[in-house]
């Protein structure tokens, strides 16, 4: 096993970054082991990395989220990792906003992404970059059209022809390296409020609700 130095040892696997002094360092074995779930063999996959730690087996909380049926999420404000299930009765708008909360990430390849939201229904190209931007609609209604490429459809989220809308961004690799989520929430009232939530390149997240 090949020795890795660690500036934090942590078991979760989402993006996130901290300054620590280098005496919270820690010395880690990479270890690389097979997994089961219910007697079924599963491959963890080049994205995660299984660590020893004196005795302790390390594993990503996202992989293992993942295979329980639930997902995790950091959120660097408030430093808390959350950990939810998968909404099983919800929409299918509502099951792939989850998935952009809790599956989807930087570093993701095209694979994976269509695994997870299907083939987009937009594709464009930047032209300063020569890069791509993939649009999904979310719960559009039959027939729904819309022009633009990159900008969201603020009236058309407002008046319920979508329920939601996800552009992602790809770097020169053909990895997601950006993307932008805006979804409606229904209030107790049935006022549609629209939400966004960002994930940027260097990996910090923002959104709000958008007025």
């Amino acid at each position: 096993m090949k020795k890795f130095w660690l500036g934090l040892l942590c078991g979760v696997a989402l993006t996130a970054t901290t300054t620590i002094n280098a005496a919270d360092g820690v010395w880690a074995l990479l270890f690389p082991v097979k997994f089961q779930f219910d007697g079924e063999s599963r491959e963890i996959g080049p994205r995660y990395q299984v660590l020893n730690y004196e005795g302790h087996t390390y594993v990503p909380l996202r992989y293992m989220a993942e295979q329980l049926g639930a997902g995790a999420q950091y959120d660097p404000e408030t430093r808390t990792i959350s950990v939810d299930k998968e909404p099983m009765d919800g929409t299918e708008a509502e099951k792939m906003v989850w998935s952009v909360h809790y599956r989807l990430e930087r570093g993701m390849a095209s694979r994976d992404v269509k695994q997870l939201f299907g083939n987009p229904d937009q594709v464009t190209w930047v032209d300063s970059s020569n890069q791509q931007i993939w649009r999904f609609d979310f719960g559009a209604k039959p027939g729904y059209r819309f022009g633009s490429l990159n900008e969201a459809d603020v009236q058309g989220l407002e008046k319920g022809e979508l329920e939601a809308q996800l552009f992602v961004g790809w770097n020169s690799a053909g990895q997601v390296d950006r993307y932008d989520l805006w979804y409606v929430k229904t209030g107790t009232g049935g006022e549609r409020r629209i939400y966004t939530y960002i994930v940027y390149p260097d990996g910090s997240t923002g959104g709000a609700l958008y007025e």
